[in-house]
């Protein structure tokens, strides 16, 4: 499989109020919109509760992506900071990757991680 093939995976712990997610590759908008529909409909138990939520995205894999895609990327991060999204940890190893996020989840709390043991206990700690 090519790194530019699009991925992903998606689960919600409720019990823990977080969404995870794993995402690789090179995304049409049409794609990414469907993913994102995918990504609400995972959350929509946590956004009935109407308390907040945390989501952690796993990005190794991911390109930077056209203004397109990344568009509906930070709709969808409004929506969700709507919805009770408070904090966003990415994982991420591209500097080029970390630079959009940076750009386009200006709604929420947003953190950038090498690893996934800190990034839960970022989203985990109190506050």
């Amino acid at each position: 499989m090519s790194v530019m093939s699009p991925t992903h995976t998606i689960s919600a712990d409720l019990d823990r109020a977080e969404v995870h997610f794993t995402i690789g590759g090179y995304w049409e908008p049409e794609g990414m919109k469907r993913f994102l529909f995918d990504l609400g409909e995972a959350a929509k138990p946590l956004m009935k509760r109407r308390e907040p939520f945390c989501a952690l995205g796993d990005l190794r894999e991911f390109v930077p992506q056209d203004r397109d895609t990344s568009n509906a990327i930070r709709d969808s991060i409004i929506a969700g900071k709507h919805n009770g999204l408070r904090r966003f940890a990415v994982l991420s190893a591209s500097p080029l990757v970390r630079m959009q996020y940076r750009r386009i989840a200006q709604a929420v709390e947003v953190e950038f991680f090498d690893s996934w043991a800190e990034a839960t206990a970022w989203l985990r700690r109190p506050g």
